[in-house]
């Protein structure tokens, strides 16, 4: 699966002209929300994963892209952000209704959430690259809501990136 995202890369790279676009290459911004509140969060989704008690860096991709969709319910976008980027290096490969455990399923679009925390902070040549990637690997379905603000979304990225509008 590592060598479908490299040649999707590649073929991005060849896109962008010439530039080098990294999904990871950005300007962290401030977090939002108190440390307590994410803690209270934290320990509901380790729950609800059935999960021990351990590092976090050791739970698996599930729990940190729950934790990224969270934070983008209470507008924590950096959080966000941080926990979808975790979520993929565990797990590249999107996929409609993903197995995590038991028989919970869950539509896991890294893509589109990493470009729609991009854009939220501004990170235009982030978003713009990461709404490509989730265009190229099919991230997300053609006759979804989500789709439309791909399309939406990715046109806006584009644009402000085609202005040089500074990122925010």
């Amino acid at each position: 699966m590592r060598i479908l995202i490299l040649v999707c890369c590649l073929i991005t790279t060849v896109a962008f002209a010439g530039e080098d676009p990294q999904i990871k290459d950005f300007t962290r911004k401030a977090y939002l929300l108190e440390d307590t509140e994410v803690a209270k969060i934290k320990e509901e989704i380790r729950t609800r994963c059935n999960l021990l008690p351990a590092e976090e860096a050791t739970y698996p991709w599930y729990y940190h892209y729950e934790l990224g969709i969270a934070m983008q319910k209470r507008n924590d976008w950096q959080r966000s952000l941080d926990s979808m980027l975790t979520a993929l290096d565990f797990r590249d490969r999107p996929q409609k209704s993903s197995r995590i455990y038991g028989m919970w399923f869950i539509d896991y679009y890294p893509y589109y959430n990493i470009g729609l925390a991009h854009h939220r902070l501004g990170n235009w040549k982030c978003a713009v690259q990461s709404f490509r990637l989730s265009r190229m690997l099919e991230d997300i379905p053609a006759d979804s809501t989500a789709s439309l603000q791909l399309r939406l979304y990715g046109a806006e990225a584009e644009e402000k990136l085609e202005k040089k509008l500074p990122e925010d």
